[in-house]
């Protein structure tokens, strides 16, 4: 063990089926691993899209070595499960409380640190390529930029057969992060998630894209009487729209417009904004994503799993597609859903994974 804040032997805490770890570097040098942290508590959660974030808890008064310290913004923090990495991210925050003797950092993933650059010196444009390359254009556009962490590769060669012309200008100082989101999610669009691995025993992060963005289909099934220890589900009609009008680029009579409806159903109106968008077809695209999330009311779950029997955690991921069955008193379900967030917990020598769900519905694709 190489900086381990514990005294003689690394403290490695064991669920019922992984071990966990979890590792520090610096943003100088982001695969060269300083130090292994002994903890209390773990959490690591892994969301559709959108950044994810781990956070853990040590001793306040661990010892890492004379030279090596918690910095936030430039620490790193991985975490492993079963010899397989499965976070990696920027420390943004350490938070203690001498009471307890404790102290907490919380990271983001590697789009976390995206969220945090921005298209300035120069504009970002793609004229007529396929959308995959644009989501690794994005990412290419702000490692190219000097003092970058590169950690991030994009090596996918990849396509989804989608075409598209998307800019995003200096002047308006887009966040790289956002901008990988609003290209991704259009109707017709793509998934991405960043991939962490060993690769000859050094951490490695790659941007990965996936077409379609309705989800990965799998024959895994979640009966709340056999694979769900815990249920809480919720309806939400509050957002319901069935025409989105979708403002792009322009102002008054000049404002680029694009309107998507549901037919045939009660008119509930909803103004969607793109100010980024100049290009007619770009716009419907994203207008119609819109419609197709806020056509029906959300029915959300959130489920806590059984570890212990198959399917285990490691055979579903955020984006997979699941069949749900749970009958009881009101709750009648039987149907797909996708999995939006993935968050595994570990203390008192216990892992419990939650999942959050979506109904597929508002993943399908408008024609």
């Amino acid at each position: 063990c190489f900086g381990c804040c514990c005294a003689g032997a690394c403290s490695h805490y064991r669920g019922m089926t992984s071990t966990f770890r979890v590792l520090l570097s610096e943003s100088s040098a982001p695969a060269a691993f300083t130090a292994e942290l002994s903890f209390s508590a773990l959490t690591v959660n892994k969301l559709l899209n959108a950044a994810g974030s781990a956070s853990v808890t040590i001793p306040l008064d661990s010892y890492l070595s004379d030279v090596i310290t918690v910095t936030p913004a430039d620490t790193l923090m991985w975490v492993e499960r079963g010899g397989e990495l499965i976070f990696g991210g920027i420390v943004w925050t350490m938070q203690g409380d001498t009471a307890t003797n404790t102290a907490t950092l919380s990271a983001g993933d590697f789009h976390s640190y995206y969220a945090r650059r921005i298209i300035a010196s120069t504009s970002a444009e793609f004229t007529a390529e396929d959308q995959l390359d644009i989501g690794r254009g994005l990412i290419d556009y702000a490692n190219a930029v000097t003092d970058s962490l590169t950690i991030v590769g994009t090596s996918g060669t990849n396509t989804s057969g989608v075409t598209r012309t998307v800019s995003y200008p200096s002047w308006q100082h887009h966040n790289v992060a956002n901008a990988l989101e609003q290209t991704a999610m259009v109707n017709d669009g793509f998934d991405f998630y960043y991939e962490t691995a060993y690769v000859a025993g050094v951490p490695t992060v790659e941007l990965v894209c996936v077409y379609p963005n309705t989800g990965t289909a799998t024959d895994i099934v979640f009966d709340l009487d056999a694979h769900i220890e815990r249920l809480t589900f919720g309806l939400d009609g509050s957002q319901v729209a069935t025409q989105v009008h979708s403002l792009g680029a322009g102002e008054g009579p000049d404002h680029l417009h694009s309107i998507q409806t549901q037919a045939g159903a009660t008119l509930l109106q909803y103004v969607y904004s793109a100010d980024d968008v100049s290009d007619l077809t770009e716009l419907a695209l994203r207008g119609n994503r819109q419609l197709a999330m806020r056509r029906a009311y959300v029915n959300s779950l959130t489920a806590v799993m059984r570890t212990d029997i198959d399917p285990t955690p490691d055979a579903y991921s955020v984006g997979d597609l699941v069949a749900v069955r749970a009958s009881k008193g009101l709750l009648d379900i039987a149907g797909s859903f996708r999995i939006v967030q993935k968050s595994t917990s570990f203390s008192a020598n216990q892992e419990v994974v939650t999942v959050t769900l979506a109904d597929a519905a508002a993943f399908a694709e408008i024609v």
